[in-house]
């Protein structure tokens, strides 16, 4: 109050009153002609410059250090801290979303190399089917040539050929298999022992009967030891390659046609055997008809490709075989025939419950083994059908010989006419 110019004492109590009094009439709230009731301390002018003043300071005060030091500094500090606030707030949710975004990225990634490893890794079923099938297709080659070699070398026995026994007719054919029966086939107990004068020199008991036991032969053996097709001289045929061809000869043209001498078969001859010539060719063809099964069948039992024989073997151990015995069942060869290697395909393959446990295996790898199961499928189908049309011929040619009765007849009794 001293720094205000109040020297004396009795207006200090009332100060304030003459403040709160000059606040009232300056905002309207007193009329002037109240202010008088100040007192006379001292005059309203010097109070209003004075309250002037002060307000000035206090709006100075206001704006250069309340405002400016504390309330826009507060203001900014807090301005600050909401805008980190909301900017890291978003930033924490975009961080989410990028974390989220990337996430479903490495499991998309994670899922396709998972699919692409269960797609595309292959099981060992599969690598069965691979292998066991590696030869097929040669095996199947060797048997259709074995099958022609032995239609090509009956015609070529019926028609006497050059270097076949039967060259210069029947006599000299059954002379020939006569002595291969008396070397490779004679058993000495046959006819109550009855052949021990003419089984000199036994045979083996294996080859014993052999050219005419087409069940012991044939049908028990997974694969013959068989080879037409290798173009190379053998020193001795094998015991089965002997067996199969006195075997034909008794089951087809086990007599073979006279031989017509090439001077009656000129059109000067006086004999005209040209007519019985032809006749003899319609009947060696009917023959090849009938034997056509019998070659078809020994072909697909003579020895095929090797690429296959060790896993088949394997598969026949698995199943409890020996080592011994499982070489025995595909016929002691190294070499199985095209007939062997589908039975190992078709059916043995699956006596193993080992083949079901596998199945429970990824689906690509279960469709795989179904498109392998569904291929041998085809391909036996494709005998199957192979072996009806053998039956068709067959029956065409049995129809073809009762019509031929009717037809000569009424060839004959045209010619009467």
């Amino acid at each position: 109050m001293k720094k205000m110019g109040f020297g004396k004492s009795k207006c200090i109590g009332k100060s304030w009153g003459y403040i709160i009094t000059l606040a009232t009439i300056l905002f309207g709230a007193m009329p002037v002609s109240d202010a008088r009731a100040c007192g006379s301390c001292t005059d309203c002018n010097t109070w209003s410059k004075f309250v002037t003043q002060e307000m000035n300071l206090h709006e100075q005060w206001m704006i250069n250090e309340w405002w400016t030091k504390y309330v826009l500094v507060a203001m900014q500090s807090y301005t600050d801290q909401v805008r980190d606030a909301v900017i890291t707030n978003a930033m924490m949710i975009g961080a989410f979303l990028d974390g989220e975004s990337e996430l479903n990225s490495l499991r998309t990634v994670q899922e396709l190399n998972a699919g692409t490893i269960k797609d595309y890794t292959v099981s060992d079923s599969i690598c069965k089917f691979g292998t066991l099938s590696r030869s097929l297709a040669a095996s199947q080659g060797r048997a259709k040539g074995t099958q022609i070699v032995l239609a090509e070398r009956s015609q070529n026995r019926q028609l006497g050929q050059k270097n076949m026994a039967s060259d210069q007719g029947g006599t000299r054919d059954r002379i020939a298999r006569y002595k291969q029966f008396i070397k490779n086939f004679c058993d000495p107990g046959d006819y109550g022992n009855a052949m021990q004068k003419i089984c000199t020199a036994a045979p083996p008991d294996k080859t014993r009967n052999l050219d005419i036991n087409y069940t012991r032969l044939i049908d028990t053996k997974k694969t013959l030891d068989i080879d037409f097709l290798s173009g190379a001289a053998k020193a001795k045929p094998s015991d089965d390659e002997n067996a199969v061809i006195a075997l034909a000869n008794n089951l087809y043209a086990h007599d073979v046609l006279d031989r017509i001498k090439s001077e009656d078969l000129k059109q000067t001859s006086v004999t005209d055997s040209r007519s019985t010539y032809l006749d003899q060719r319609s009947i060696v063809a009917k023959r090849s008809v009938a034997e056509n099964s019998f070659n078809a069948i020994v072909g697909m039992k003579a020895s095929g490709a090797t690429s296959s024989q060790a896993y088949m073997k394997n598969v026949l151990t698995q199943l409890g075989l020996s080592a011994a015995d499982a070489k025995k069942y595909l016929g002691n060869q190294d070499k199985p025939s095209y007939d062997a290697q589908m039975e190992i395909l078709t059916k043995k393959l699956y006596q193993d419950p080992a083949f079901y446990a596998n199945l429970y295996d990824t689906p690509a790898n279960v469709e795989r083994q179904y498109a392998a199961l569904q291929s041998f499928g085809l391909m036996q189908r494709r005998d199957i059908f192979e072996t009806i049309v053998r039956s068709e011929m067959l029956l065409s040619m049995i129809l073809e010989m009762e019509i031929s009765k009717y037809q000569d007849d009424i060839q004959n009794r045209q010619n009467k006419k």
